[in-house]
């Protein structure tokens, strides 16, 4: 029988568009080899999908794939043999390389049933443990750019200002702020990963304006060096796309800007202290124009 593996016996093969051809056949290591009487290649099956359609005295028919694309009659009865052997030998094989997989995914769905909750937690910190500084600024100029159809100010004049003011409330060891005065309906501000604070334009012309500009950078300092803005943007993500953005890609992602850190404007005026003074909150305005 081990003698076939390296013979060729005659056979008849046909697919649904052809009519049956006479062929010779070849046992490869791990497929079978079909060929024409000139020694053209015509196809080649696997052993793991070739099936036995029908078994009969004086010749056998098998097909490789359940659809029955194509058939091959085989006369050699010890060449039939051979062929059903080689074809269960691989097919153990492979149910043999799949068992570790298939009880590896076993234990993923009964811990994820039981345990999803310390999942979800365990996979947001592997999230924020590889996340750089520098891609946390990519995930928020990302998430800046989905918006349309608002206008902002001139986003370099504003913060060139502000960044020579030298104020102690406007930096902190964790990095800058990127201010950015939109004009947005909404009157809280919205704080993206990276930096990116999203002031609405509407507090240049508060009264108390300039303070709760000045509480409102302080709160976002404090907000990005405790990691509440990536952590807030990670805690909004599916799961799915966050086992994706662990592997590699963050294509997946929503980065829509509800998934930022939003900051009320509705601070305790009594409280409020360091702030612009009137000639810089009047040449921030005269800047900042829309």
């Amino acid at each position: 029988m081990i003698g076939y593996s390296k013979l060729e016996v005659k056979g008849k093969w046909s697919s649904n568009s052809d009519q049956p051809t006479e062929v010779l056949v070849a046992f490869g290591s791990i497929s079978l080899d079909i060929f024409d009487t000139k020694g053209e290649p015509i196809r080649q099956w696997a052993y793991s999908s070739i099936f036995l359609k029908n078994r009969e005295a004086s010749k056998s028919m098998f097909c490789p794939d359940l659809e029955e694309t194509e058939s091959l009659y085989i006369f050699d009865r010890d060449a039939v043999n051979h062929l059903i052997l080689l074809c269960n030998k691989t097919k153990r094989k492979n149910f043999a390389k799949f068992f570790p997989w298939f009880f590896i995914i076993i234990l993923l769905i009964v811990y994820s049933t039981f345990f999803s909750g310390y999942l979800r937690i365990f996979t947001e910190k592997i999230a924020l443990s590889i996340t750089s500084t520098e891609q946390e600024i990519n995930l928020g100029d990302i998430m800046f750019s989905e918006i349309s159809g608002v206008s902002y100010c001139d986003i370099s004049k504003t913060n060139e200002y502000i960044q020579r003011l030298d104020k102690n409330y406007l930096s902190t060891k964790s990095g800058n702020i990127e201010l950015i005065f939109i004009n947005q309906k909404e009157d809280r501000s919205i704080l993206f990963p990276g930096g990116k604070l999203l002031v609405p334009y509407s507090i240049l012309e508060e009264k108390k304006g300039a303070f709760v500009l000045a509480e409102t950078i302080k709160f976002a300092l404090e907000a990005i060096e405790d990691k509440k803005v990536i952590k807030k943007f990670f805690s909004k993500q599916q799961d799915k796309s966050l086992l994706i953005y662990i592997f590699g890609s963050f294509t997946k992602l929503n980065f829509d800007k509800e998934n930022g850190l939003f900051i009320s404007s509705d601070f305790n005026t009594e409280l409020l202290q360091e702030s612009f003074n009137d000639n810089e909150w009047l040449t921030l305005k005269n800047i900042c124009k829309l």
